[in-house]
């Protein structure tokens, strides 16, 4: 991406520093993560807040992501010890499963707070997780409720929430929160694939071509079945006008005619379908490949 996209509004700094006044009463940190971009919708401040505070990453919209991905992805998550959980927070029933594993990993906490009399002690759980990755959704499954705004575009929960979980089980829900500036090229391409960031500051032509070459390389058969494509001989996705070449095959094949100096239909009618997962279950990262 050409440009560094920054994207900090004044309730993201709010919440960043409420979260660093409270991180000494907090016990526990849970991550919702885009199940289709695990680390690049991470935020590195969390872990910066939570210091040495145990954490538990769930892969949400597991069913919008490749489920042989995600397998590999839970597979690097064990190698490297992060407690982990796939979910799709708008189905199932999800709050038995958490509170089991909230008492998992504070059973250490519990066992010495125990042996210093504190029988039931309070345990302080912080939900967090960037714009669009269904933190609000996974919030309101959990305590049954629906106190929160949800919508499949960034920015809708602006203050933080105490919630309930249990008569031991407090959770703190923050705003969905970005960091200050995005300076790394594919994380923000990343972004912009799963609408984490909004769509008015998105450079819309080159993250179309960019997702574009990647849904070619790894996903072609779903590209093709909904633009009707045959695959092209000795295809360089590298090769940028090649790629540029294949959106106007796109755009011939769908709207029946081909104009290479006015390319929005096509583009908007690509990330539209991008955005809305028509193409299926695609993953737009793979976990990074072992040293040999």
């Amino acid at each position: 991406m050409s440009t560094n996209i920054h994207w900090f509004p004044g309730h993201m700094a709010k919440a960043i520093k409420q979260i660093d006044e409270q991180s000494k009463l907090l016990d526990l940190v849970i991550e919702i993560v885009d199940s289709r971009i695990p680390v690049s919708s991470a935020n590195p401040l969390i872990d910066k807040l939570r210091g040495s505070k145990p954490k538990l990453i769930i892969l949400n919209k597991k069913d919008l992501a490749d489920p042989v991905v995600i397998k590999r992805w839970l597979n690097y998550y064990k190698e490297q010890q992060i407690a982990v959980l796939p979910l799709d927070s708008k189905h199932g029933k999800i709050t038995k499963i958490i509170i089991e594993e909230i008492y998992t990993i504070l059973n250490p906490k519990i066992m010495r707070d125990k042996t210093r009399g504190i029988k039931n002690p309070k345990l302080k759980v912080l939900v967090t997780g960037i714009p669009n990755v269904g933190k609000s959704t996974f919030i309101n499954t959990l305590v049954k409720r629906s106190s929160a705004r949800v919508g499949n575009k960034p920015g809708v929960t602006k203050g933080q929430q105490w919630l309930k979980l249990n008569e031991q089980i407090d959770l703190i829900d923050t705003p969905g929160i970005l960091w200050p500036k995005i300076d790394q090229h594919q994380i923000a391409l990343n972004l912009a694939f799963t609408r984490s960031i909004k769509e008015d500051i998105l450079p819309k032509e080159e993250v179309c071509l960019v997702a574009l070459k990647w849904m070619y390389e790894h996903y072609f058969s779903l590209l093709a079945q909904q633009y009707h494509l045959s695959a092209i001989k000795d295809f360089d996705v590298t090769n940028e006008v090649g790629i540029f070449n294949l959106l106007l095959t796109l755009q011939q094949n769908r709207f029946h005619k081909v104009d290479e100096d006015n390319v929005t239909n096509i583009v908007t009618d690509f990330l539209n379908k991008l955005w809305n997962n028509e193409f299926g279950l695609v993953s737009f990262e793979f976990p990074p490949q072992k040293e040999s």
